[in-house]
Parts: structure tokens; sequence; C-alpha cells
């Protein structure tokens, strides 16, 4: 049965990998490819062992992504200058590619800027602006340096909140794999962004007592921020505050903070500051689509597909890649052909 799943699996593969390739050979009318990344890191990069694997791409795999783009005839854009000619559709190229990279990650400074350099490609990234020249990360990250590095105290009761979220719904004796710890990462979003961050910070201070390796940071700070909007080649959106879920954010003031105080938090970026909002997770509420648009002009969603020019500047569908569904060109337009159904 291997074998046949296998062959399967990889006449699929093709099957997506061809619908990608004749899209982009037949496309006409003016049509956007968003590529979107999060995590750019190599190989043996330490921080790859208690991260998402869905987060994660190598730099030589996103220069790949960009020269084969090229290959294809596609066009390099600031995401907003597309945006801008949407309303002269005969200025845009029949095919044209845009970068994003959400949450404003070090690593984007320190591995994808270097290759964004060498290529002359620009690219857009979405901010989470109260991280911002902090050690903090995102509870996904906390969650799994927890679980990933040693086991759980069975009968410590700090750690009982992950209890029911652990597989069979238990501590173990053993740490969990990075396999095993995505799963619980994905299955705690059933809880509000702010409650897990409330247990996290109580479980820090029960073992403030305790020897602890400082934190080292992992988002960007401003001379980064700095030396990469005065390249021209990199723009800044707004990503919310604190990367919280807007479908679990009820205050309306808090509502508002995240989406609107969130873009006045970029004014300090001056012209490479661009009023598009990328929604945390994807998730989408009614208050919350209004306020972003009544105060930016345009927004990411983590819906796939390509973008015609006819397409909803609120409603941009983008690609997200890592290293498991592009890792070479036939993934690549396979991830690309599936936007198409």
């Amino acid at each position: 049965m291997a074998p046949i799943r296998s062959t399967l699996k990889f006449f699929a593969l093709s099957l997506f990998a061809l619908a990608g390739w004749i899209k982009i050979r037949l496309t006409v009318r003016p049509t956007l490819i968003i590529l979107t990344y999060h995590r750019v890191l190599p190989a043996d990069h330490p921080d790859r062992s208690c991260e998402q694997p869905g987060m994660v791409i190598a730099p030589e795999l996103l220069r790949n992504h960009i020269r084969y783009m090229k290959a294809c005839g596609a066009t390099p854009v600031h995401l907003d200058d597309w945006l801008s000619a949407q309303a002269t559709p005969n200025k845009l190229p029949r095919l044209s590619f845009a970068l994003t990279f959400d949450d404003g990650w070090r690593d984007n400074y320190q591995y994808a800027f270097p290759v964004l350099n060498e290529e002359q490609v620009p690219a857009t990234i979405f901010l989470v602006t109260r991280l911002l020249d902090t050690n903090r990360t995102f509870w996904p990250e906390q969650v799994l340096k927890l679980i990933i590095s040693q086991p759980l105290p069975p009968d410590a009761p700090e750690y009982q909140w992950l209890t029911p979220f652990l597989p069979d719904q238990q501590p173990d004796s053993a740490p969990l794999d990075l396999e095993q710890a995505d799963d619980v990462v994905n299955r705690l979003k059933v809880l509000d962004d702010a409650v897990i961050l409330a247990h996290l910070e109580r479980m820090s201070a029960l073992s403030a007592s305790k020897p602890r390796k400082p934190l080292s940071r992992v988002i960007l700070n401003s001379g980064e921020l700095t030396e990469m909007a005065s390249s021209g080649l990199i723009r800044f959106g707004a990503h919310t505050q604190h990367h919280y879920r807007l479908n679990r954010v009820a205050e309306p003031a808090a509502l508002r903070r995240e989406i609107v105080d969130s873009l006045t938090d970029l004014d300090p970026l001056g012209a490479e500051a661009v009023p598009i909002f990328c929604y945390p997770n994807g998730d989408i509420t009614g208050r919350g689509e209004e306020l972003v648009e009544q105060h930016y002009k345009a927004a990411c969603t983590t819906r796939t597909g390509w973008n015609p020019v006819t397409r909803n500047p609120f409603d941009l569908r983008r690609f997200n890649l890592h290293d498991g569904n592009s890792f070479n060109n036939l993934r690549f337009l396979a991830s690309l052909g599936r936007g198409i159904v």
C-alpha cells in the first residue's frame, strides 16, 4: 500500500504543479502572486529545534523562489505600488509577484535581507509593533521551548493548565518531539491569546528563583528597521500591536489599539511605513474589518490564491511558503497550483 500511496501523492503533486505552470504561462490580465514567509533560518540554526515547521524556510530556498519567479517572467514589485496601480491596470505587468514577511522576526534582517539585496527584490514586513526592541516573543514559541526542552512535572500546579492539550492529556516522562509539540500549539488556539500569555507569565514568575539562561532577542529592533528601510527595498505594514487574534478581542478599545494604534506605531519609519494591514492567524471579525477599511488601504489574509487586478484590496490572497511545501521547483509550483482550485 505504501508504494501506491506514494505514487498517488506524486501524481497529485504533479497535477497541481502543471496547473500552476499553465496558469503562469496563460495569465493575460494583470495578476499578482504574493509569496509569504515567516522565519528565514539556515538548516543548522538552533531556533529550528523549537519552531513550528510551517513557519521556517532556508535562505537558499527564498533565493530559489525569487529566481524561479523571475525566470517565469514575473516582475517583482512593492505590494503597495501594485495596489496603487490597480486603478490603471494598463500600467501593470502581466504577472507580478510581491514578497511579504509576517511578524517582524530578527532573522528577516539577518538572513532574508541579504538575499533581497543580492536579488534587488522588494518586500513588505508586517510588524507586531509592541514586540519591537524587546526580548519578548510569541506564545507558540514560548510553549514549544517549554515542552520540548524538558518533561513537564506531573504534580506542579503551574503546569496544570497545559495538561488538557498534551498527548493523552497528561505529562509524559520525556520531552515532546517537535511534531507532538506543534500539535499542542494548534490545540491551544481554542484559548484566548491573553489567557495563554497570562499562564506563561505566571509560570515565569513562579520559576523566577531558578537560574535561567538570558533570553536572546528574536524580534527586529529600531536600528535594523532603519537600515532595511534606507535600502529602498523594504517597507513595513502593521500586524497588530501584540499579535492577538482579532476574533478573540472582545473589548472595542482593545480592538482599536491592535488595529489602529499599530499603524500609528509605524510613524517613525516615515515613507517606508505603508497602510497595509495583515490579519494575525487570518482571523477576521466584523468590527475589525470595519476599522481596517477605515484606516488602511489594503489588508492581507491567510486565504490562498492568486490576485487578479479586480481583487478587493482588503481581501488579498497569499501563498504561505516553508521548507516542507517548496523545497524544490515541483513543490513550489504545486503550492501555486493549489491556489487555483
